[in-house]
């Protein structure tokens, strides 16, 4: 049949024309000529319209048979299915019906509708729902409540048929009684870490008689915040509700403690009106549950353990009365959180361990050793430059990668420009250490070189190091300034942490401040930085996560309005007002 045939008879309604949705395609008539069919090529297949596009000079007829060829190119389809008609409406009063239908712009698809698709409140069957072409079609093969509310969020269970763009959190809405439920809760998610908003983050509620978060069931009222980081949940009932955010690493919409970040609102809301301004800040929670999550013998030798979260007063003592860990170095992380333990011999198949929080004992490993594996235990050296360039104000050091001691000074030497250097000394000496420092008056702009013979330094092994020669600058003032923060705290009965941090938001520096005083950072690379200010309530010098068995919030966070620009060879001074309430 032809095409002109085909448009007058509606038969064009059954042609799938889903993939050329938003592209420019070219017609191919009996007669040879070439048309353009653009964009709204469903619409115009819908009866709504067509628009045609001729190259050529004068009016074209169609004549014979056509079809349709590839796209010629064109824009990629960005945009989300959009409802078109509803049936019954949405947000409609006395509904007795058994079946919902939505008819689309275009064609549609469901992705994961059993995890993504909701109704609220829960229904005693799943829903029956089914996608054809452009229409979905929702069945209530059961009883509903009488004078109740129900609200189907959609998640993001819809999306089109070409490109999967999906339409998020598209609720529809039903009331059996003669009013719809009304009142909405709004509000912004924030990271508590940065204060920064953050978007696609599921915010949900449970009424507080069935608060169940942490008994890991599913919320039906839920919704995702926007680019802002802003959320709103519609047509709630008068209650009491605990509102949660929660940023998953898998979709389930089920909080895993220790893995996901969690937030919740400071009180429970009870919504007799519109609620606005809820303020939640993100967080991940530490786990409950202590856990190793590594234990292994490196190649080097030495023991490796890391944990879940870090363990006050950290002890890691061996069990079974062997004795393999006499005379080893342990070296406990700051936060408590790993271990290292160098050993003088590797003789053990096996070792029991225990870790303890002070005295307690919370967990006890086995470690297994391959003997199979060839150890290196020979001590490798590196050193305190970056960049092949020496901060000026530090002295230059060496830094063993296991416990080392000074064998044989005379096999160590300093030159520059080829220039064997006298008058230079060696830091402190004796025992075993991982970093032995040469102190010498290095000038500015000058190369100088550090040479290590093989054998002057004896690891914690017995075995000695290979030969070790660096050559490096030493940097000037020029690429260094100085900055002096001159703080002055509006509540000066708080504690607070103040983190200078880089571009990139790493935390340089982080000093604990109780009264008003300056702040000085000497000798810092040209560059930007930040300053951030965290309110120790529990004052323990560090930032504390929050807890939501416990109802606690994490500590707060502020952070100053200026990026500050360090310049070379100059003295900047700041002054910063920490305001009382952040």
């Amino acid at each position: 049949m032809c095409l002109e045939n085909l448009i007058f008879s509606n038969i064009i309604n059954e042609i799938d024309v889903s993939n050329y949705k938003n592209r420019s395609v070219i017609i191919k008539g009996c007669s040879k000529k070439n048309i353009f069919l653009t964009k709204g090529v469903k619409n115009a297949f819908n009866g709504v319209g067509l628009l045609w596009v001729c190259f050529g000079i004068g009016l074209w007829t169609l004549a014979g048979c056509a079809s349709m060829q590839s796209p010629s190119g064109g824009p990629k389809d960005a945009e989300a299915p959009k409802v078109v008609k509803e049936k019954p409406k949405n947000l409609s009063t006395g509904f007795s019906g058994s079946e919902i239908e939505l008819t689309f712009n275009e064609f549609i698809k469901l992705n994961n509708a059993f995890t993504e698709i909701t109704v609220s409140p829960a229904l005693e069957k799943p829903l029956d729902i089914k996608a054809s072409k452009e229409v979905l079609s929702i069945k209530l093969d059961q009883a509903l409540e009488p004078n109740t509310t129900y609200t189907i969020n959609f998640g993001k269970a819809l999306g089109d048929v070409n490109e999967n763009n999906l339409l998020k959190n598209y609720t529809y809405v039903f009331s059996t009684g003669k009013v719809l439920d009304s009142l909405a809760i709004s509000g912004a998610v924030t990271s508590a870490t940065t204060n920064e908003p953050l978007k696609d983050v599921l915010v949900f509620l449970f009424p507080t008689k069935q608060d169940s978060l942490l008994g890991k069931k599913k919320p039906n009222t839920y919704t995702t915040t926007d680019e802002r980081g802003n959320f709103k949940l519609s047509n709630l009932r008068s209650d009491e509700y605990s509102v949660y955010a929660l940023k998953e690493t898998g979709p389930d919409r089920i909080y895993n403690q220790g893995v996901d970040e969690i937030g919740f609102g400071t009180t429970k809301i009870k919504l007799d009106k519109n609620t606005s301004d809820v303020k939640i800040r993100l967080f991940k929670e530490l786990p409950k549950d202590f856990k190793v999550l590594e234990k292994k013998v490196e190649l080097d030798g030495r023991l490796l353990l890391v944990f879940n979260k870090p363990v006050e007063r950290l002890i890691v003592k061996e069990l079974g009365g062997a004795d393999y860990l006499k005379n080893s170095i342990k070296k406990y992380s700051t936060l408590g959180d790993s271990a290292l333990i160098w050993t003088p011999e590797l003789t053990y198949d096996s070792l029991k361990l225990g870790i303890y929080s002070g005295a307690e004992s919370i967990s006890i490993v086995d470690i297994n050793r391959n003997k199979r594996e060839a150890n290196n235990r020979t001590p490798i050296i590196k050193d305190n430059t970056l960049g092949n360039k020496l901060k000026p104000g530090l002295g230059y050091s060496l830094l063993f990668s296991m416990p080392s001691e000074l064998i044989d000074s005379t096999k160590i030497s300093l030159q520059s420009d080829s220039v064997k250097l006298s008058g230079w000394k060696l830091g402190k000496t004796g025992g075993l250490s991982q970093v032995l420092t040469i102190l010498y008056p290095f000038k500015a702009g000058r190369n100088y070189t550090v040479k290590v013979a093989a054998g002057a330094i004896g690891g914690i092994s017995g075995l000695k190091n290979n030969a070790f020669s660096k050559t490096f600058l030493q940097d000037g003032l020029d690429s260094y300034g100085n900055l002096s923060l001159i703080l002055t705290p509006a509540d000066s009965t708080k504690t607070y942490i103040i983190q200078l941090l880089n571009e990139q938001k790493v935390v340089l520096k982080e000093d604990v401040v109780t009264a008003a005083g300056t702040l000085s950072y000497k000798t810092y690379p040209i560059g930007k930085y930040n300053i951030r200010v965290v309110l120790d309530e529990n004052k323990n010098g560090k930032w504390d996560s929050g807890d939501v068995a416990k109802n606690i919030q994490p500590e707060k966070v502020w952070w100053f309005d200026k990026t500050i620009g360090l310049r070379a060879n100059w003295d900047l001074e700041e002054k910063i007002t920490i305001p009382a309430d952040f």
